[in-house]
């Protein structure tokens, strides 16, 4: 359910609220198709 800003991620056969959150109109959500944390250390000597 999406209502403005505000998503609500509910179980649809028991109706359990699994997760609320709040959009930012600011972000932007789409991934980068980098690998997600720190960038690997280099092994060169």
């Amino acid at each position: 359910m999406r209502h403005d800003l505000h998503v609500r991620v509910v179980d649809a056969a028991t109706g359990e609220l699994l997760r609320e959150l709040t959009i930012d109109p600011t972000r932007d959500y789409q991934p980068t198709g980098r690998p997600h944390g720190p960038a690997p250390k280099s092994t060169k000597p």
